[in-house]
């Protein structure tokens, strides 16, 4: 136990404290110990033969050996044992009992002192004075911390808002450049139409005039049989013209329609085009926009968390300092008027959270 060299069989360490004290405790008690294994033992009932867990027997009165023929070597009377027990358990009972009614009174008195401090305290007009004075500062510290809270919130506010009527300029005149661009693009494809349109009008009118002169040919129109010139001899390869002519005059209105699907289409899909585009580009606005109040928010909690720090540190720091001049004010009255003055209580802080929400009510 104490690190240093083995002491001798039966001997107790001497840097062993709490043994010590449990000794001193035995002794005060009457309690003996083994002559053998050293143990402490306790007799609460029964005769002065006292035989150890480690077998050794022994008289409970004089510690001797017990011989197991005589009995106690010293023959020792456990009448004599058993009154001297009793003597010594009444004058300590009646020693604890005297101890506790001491303690009791020190206690009744010292709680009538502290009352009787606590009621002088509470009369005390400078502690009053100092109470109002902190009470005071409080207060200027609560709209102080109240209005700088305010003003943060409502920077906040106001960047959002600048944010928000930003991006929705932005948007507006983004809004405005689509729709010029896509009344432009319909413009130059009703323009495309119409210039396909007219030439395909124009090449209608080619072809009904061709047409007309195909048949001229064929039918003779126009040449005397008794000119003189020789007479028109229509061919086989004539009359299949002709007919071609005739199936390009009925198929003309179906190709035309035809092309002027296609071309439809093909605006259709630039038109398409156009909107996803600009689709794109507003949702890359919108995702700017939030990224942007995002950061904003970020920063703002930032901002509000080492403000609550710094006016926490502040308010311990002001309740430390209340908490000294209080102290010291006491003690002066106390040498003063030589009488006991009790601690004030603490001064009373409005809930934090009905702060907030009077705030937040504000800035909403």
């Amino acid at each position: 136990m104490c690190k240093r060299g083995a002491h001798r069989i039966g001997q107790d360490c001497p840097a062993d404290k709490d043994l010590e004290v449990v000794l001193e405790m035995g002794e005060r008690n009457g309690w003996r110990r083994c002559y053998n294994c050293r143990n402490l033992i306790e007799l609460t009932q029964g005769c002065s033969h006292i035989t150890c867990r480690c077998k050794a027997e022994f008289c409970y009165i004089c510690e001797a050996a017990y011989d197991p023929v005589i009995g106690c070597p010293n023959y020792c009377d456990d009448e004599e044992e058993l009154e001297r027990r009793r003597v010594e358990e009444a004058v300590r009972a009646a020693s604890e009992a005297a101890e506790k009614a001491a303690q009791e009174a020190a206690t009744a008195a010292l709680a009538a002192s502290a009352l009787e401090a606590i009621k002088r305290s509470e009369n005390s007009e400078e502690l009053s004075v100092l109470r109002e004075k902190q009470i005071n500062e409080r207060d200027r510290f609560n709209d102080f911390h109240r209005n700088m809270k305010s003003a943060i919130w409502s920077r906040h506010v106001q960047s959002r808002v600048d944010i928000l009527a930003r991006y929705d300029d932005l948007q507006a005149k983004m809004k405005e450049r689509h729709t010029k661009t896509a009344a432009h693009l319909e413009d130059r494809q009703v323009a495309a139409e119409m210039e396909l349109r007219a030439s395909l009008k124009q090449s209608e009118r080619s072809v009904h005039i061709r047409l007309r002169h195909m048949e001229a040919y064929c039918e003779g129109v126009g040449r005397a049989p008794s000119g003189p010139n020789p007479a028109r001899v229509v061919t086989e390869r004539d009359r299949r013209e002709l007919s071609q002519q005739y199936n390009l005059k009925n198929d003309i209105e179906r190709l035309h329609q035809s092309r002027i699907n296609v071309m439809r289409e093909k605006q259709g899909r630039q038109m398409e085009q156009l909107q996803m585009r600009q689709d794109e580009e507003l949702e890359k606005l919108a995702r700017k926009q939030a990224d942007e109040l995002d950061a904003q928010d970020e920063a703002f909690a930032d901002a509000e968390e080492k403000f609550t720090e710094l006016f926490g540190a502040r308010k311990e720091r002001i309740r430390k300092r209340w908490a000294l001049v209080e102290e010291v004010t006491r003690r002066k009255m106390e040498a003063r008027d030589g009488l006991r003055y009790a601690k004030v209580g603490d001064v009373e802080w409005p809930d934090d959270e009905r702060r907030e929400e009077a705030l937040e009510a504000v800035i909403e």
